[in-house]
């Protein structure tokens, strides 16, 4: 029984990581020049279609490079939304500010 609720609540957890949206993080388009754009989408995703000053760390390195990206606001660029809501999350557990977000996925 304590098994089984073990596993629930870890299948609970990643699911609301991963797929229930982050609060108050809009979706922003436009260039916001106060806002540093950290690009989540994976290195082949980034360089098919570049994003100029953006700092390119993708999402699943996100944790060992934290240390790169300065302590200002933050627009992030992502491929869809499990990237999104990991890397906001992410994002604001080490204490940063996430100003917004923009997809930019392959139908974009």
């Amino acid at each position: 029984m304590l098994t089984g609720f073990i596993i629930s609540l870890f299948l609970v957890t990643l699911y609301f990581n991963r797929y229930v949206p982050v609060r108050n993080v809009p979706a922003v388009k436009g260039n916001d020049n106060d806002a540093v754009f950290v690009d989540l989408r994976d290195y082949q995703d980034s360089a098919k279609n570049p994003v100029n000053g953006a700092i390119n760390i993708p999402c699943g390195y996100l944790k060992r490079y934290i240390k790169e990206i300065p302590n200002q606001e933050i627009v992030i660029i992502a491929s869809d939304e499990v990237e999104k809501n990991f890397g906001a999350r992410l994002l604001k557990k080490y204490g940063y500010n996430v100003k917004g977000y923009t997809i930019t996925g392959p139908s974009q």
